[in-house]
């Protein structure tokens, strides 16, 4: 069964579990979902093939990190078995939002918790809804409430995303 890391950006502790499935399974590629810095730099230093990292900045946000590298996980890595790697907080949520995104198309998700949260979780059935409404129609969105949030914080949203009005 092909596999494939899939490390959800964050803080450093995700990249070390990463790094630890990456020494069980060194046939396996990592896919680093919308990550800052110099993550590959991050990876090289601690042993990891850089041929073996690969980065996808598409993602905006957790339905986007499932949603924005499917087509890459199905068809470049052609993965059956995906190890979701995020914190233990934030996992819940992430492992909602995979189900729902990669349902009946022979992927299996697996949780891979890094650690304790980093910061405070909201939203997380608006994004199981939002990733399965993705799944059966293909539009991304975000709630109106979250818009207003993002907007006033000045974090913004993806207005190509923003396809129903709710």
């Amino acid at each position: 069964m092909k596999k494939l890391i899939l490390h959800l950006g964050g803080d450093t502790r995700r990249a070390d579990k990463c790094i630890e499935l990456a020494n069980l399974y060194p046939d396996t590629p990592i896919l680093v979902s919308s990550e800052g810095g110099d993550v590959l730099k991050y990876y090289t230093d601690r042993g990891i093939d850089p041929d073996r990292v690969f980065i996808d900045m598409l993602a905006w946000d957790t339905v986007t990190n499932f949603t924005a590298t499917l087509k890459r996980v199905r068809r470049e890595f052609k993965a059956r078995k995906v190890f979701v790697v995020t914190t233990d907080f934030h996992m819940e949520r992430a492992m909602k939002i995979a189900n729902a995104v990669y349902w009946m198309r022979g992927i299996r998700p697996v949780a891979s918790p890094s650690g304790p949260p980093s910061h405070k979780e909201k939203y997380v059935r608006q994004d199981q809804i939002r990733a399965w409404i993705y799944r059966l129609t293909g539009v991304l969105f975000y709630w109106k409430s979250v818009r207003e949030e993002r907007e006033k914080s000045g974090i913004g949203y993806p207005k190509k995303w923003n396809e129903i009005g709710l």
